[in-house]
């Protein structure tokens, strides 16, 4: 297909770009709300008014950028609390508590605080609206749950967002200051009212966890099966999750777009029986859905989680319509979407890396594996396992040098290897999850302990390599910019070539017809 047609059916390809540029540029934009609506809806007017004429279409993709730049506004903070002053706060947790040290970190979003004592000044002591999302860390003897509310007294503490790495995934996540939480500063507990899926979704995963537990592993077999197959990480050896960071495998950790594609894999095997059924592959196309949101439910409905589901979703949709799906537009509809509703996912590094690389693959992976290596499907499919690392490899190293500082060497020769053993655990454990009987544990634990050996060995004896990585890399953000700058125009390159020598033996073909 030629490249105009191919953007021509890949609408996305042009709404994203404008709607991600006005995000980006709203915290250059010290513009008022009340200017930048205004000023959207001049563009509007003037994109609706030029619609039938050829420079209509700049007024759209201004629209879009005003979009853009107007959402990123609305879902800014607009009421901070002020620093290192004594507040009472009430605060409702929003994610499930990483341990840290000895304290448990997670976020959570501030609705009310006021101010006391002597260094209020002349601050009235009355309760003030706020919408800021902070860091908290608590004592580890708190089991603190998603969506309860605490009033706590303290100071909040700056967190300082330029020049570092940390300060930049801080920036990232909207945080930009931090809490303690102890006993001697907790003033009550409460209930919340608000967050129900994500209540559910902690509740759900606390039961698989649970479930994961009874199998018979050890402590560290145990830990990464919670973190592979529910995301839970808190727990996990942090010696074993360096490891995987320096080999750059650190991906199988994070239940994500992987973990997701091995559910629909497995459940489209497991009820390829329904299509004999009257109106077959409209049921298993409903389950195969259903299936990967309640994975997600149980995974704890992180953003990672959510886009995977949203983008396998829509491809399981378009195979039970019976579409050939514009992958491309697939996912960038969905990027879309993701950041409509919540623009600080564009700074969020797993979105960055997730989107980057499955566009990656969809570009360079076919044309790198344009024929079988060989008539024997194991060695195909090892080598089809290596295409794909390398084609996702290539669009996410200039995020990872960035955002990690290191260029992982030895992840593309073992990822073949840890993707399987990971396929292996997480549907050994999934069927554990779904019919736990005792009389089959051994037997489920057995071959998961084995494909852990396997997986962690290797990831361990790679990540004791001097060579497994190349580190300190300082990269600047218009570096970045660059390269992918430089990567896109590669692929437009390349495109323009293919079309280049497929026009050549197409035009010959019309001529010889013209002239019979």
């Amino acid at each position: 297909m030629l490249l105009n047609d191919k953007i021509r059916i890949t609408p996305f390809a042009r709404i994203l770009p404008p709607l991600a540029a006005g995000i980006a540029c709203q915290r250059f934009a010290s513009a008022p709300l009340w200017a930048v609506a205004l000023i959207a809806a001049a563009v509007y007017a003037g994109a609706w008014l030029t619609r039938k004429i050829p420079a209509g279409r700049a007024y759209v993709y201004a629209s879009l950028f005003c979009t853009g730049l107007l959402l990123a506004d609305l879902s800014s903070t607009k009421r901070p609390m002020p620093r290192n002053e004594r507040l009472a706060m009430i605060v409702e947790i929003d994610r499930t508590p990483s341990l840290s040290g000895r304290w448990a970190v997670t976020t959570a979003r501030a609705g009310m605080y006021r101010c006391f004592g002597r260094q209020a000044g002349t601050t009235p002591a009355r309760w003030q609206p706020t919408d800021e999302k902070i860091e908290l860390r608590f004592d580890t003897g708190f089991h603190v749950s998603v969506g309860e509310q605490m009033a706590v007294a303290g100071y909040l503490n700056p967190i300082d967002t330029s020049g570092s790495r940390y300060g930049a995934l801080m920036r990232s996540r909207g945080l930009t200051a931090r809490a303690y939480v102890t006993r001697g500063n907790l003033i009550a507990r409460m209930d919340g009212n608000g967050r129900t899926a994500m209540r559910s979704a902690a509740l759900f995963q606390r039961v698989a966890v649970e479930r994961l537990s009874r199998l018979r592993l050890s402590e560290t077999d145990r830990s990464m099966v919670c973190a592979l197959v529910a995301g839970e990480r808190r727990t996990m050896d942090r010696d074993l999750r360096a490891a995987y960071a320096r080999t750059g495998t650190a991906h199988i950790l994070a239940v994500s777009g992987l973990h997701m594609g091995f559910v629909m894999l497995l459940v489209n095997l497991a009820l390829g029986w329904v299509v004999l059924l009257r109106h077959g592959h409209l049921i298993r196309n409903v389950l195969a859905i259903l299936a990967l949101w309640t994975y997600a439910v149980m995974a704890g409905l992180s953003p990672s989680v959510v886009r995977s589901a949203l983008m396998l979703s829509a491809a399981q949709a378009a195979l039970g319509a019976s579409v050939s799906g514009n992958g491309y537009n697939v996912v960038l509809g969905t990027a879309t979407l993701m950041l409509a509703v919540r623009p600080s996912y564009l700074s969020d590094v797993s979105f960055q890396l997730s989107f980057a690389a499955v566009l990656s693959i969809l570009f360079f992976y076919p044309r790198l594996y344009r024929r079988r290596l060989s008539r024997h499907r194991a060695l195909d499919a090892l080598y089809s396992s290596l295409l794909l690392g390398a084609a996702a490899q290539i669009g996410t190293l200039p995020l990872i040098a960035y955002h990690f500082g290191n260029v992982p060497l030895v992840s593309l020769a073992i990822n073949p290897v840890v993707i399987f053993a990971a396929f292996v655990v997480i549907g050994a454990s999934l069927l554990w999850l779904l019919c736990p009987l005792p009389l089959w544990n051994p037997f489920l634990s057995r071959i998961v302990e084995t494909a852990l050996t396997v997986q962690n060995g290797m990831v361990a004896h790679a990540a004791a390599s001097p060579a497994a990585a190349i580190e300190g890399i300082v990269l600047p953000e218009w570096a970045v910019v660059l390269a992918y700058a430089l990567l896109g125009m590669l692929a437009v390159a390349v495109k323009l070539r293919e079309e280049k020598r497929t026009d050549g033996p197409t035009r010959r073909i019309r001529q010889r017809k013209v002239a019979h």
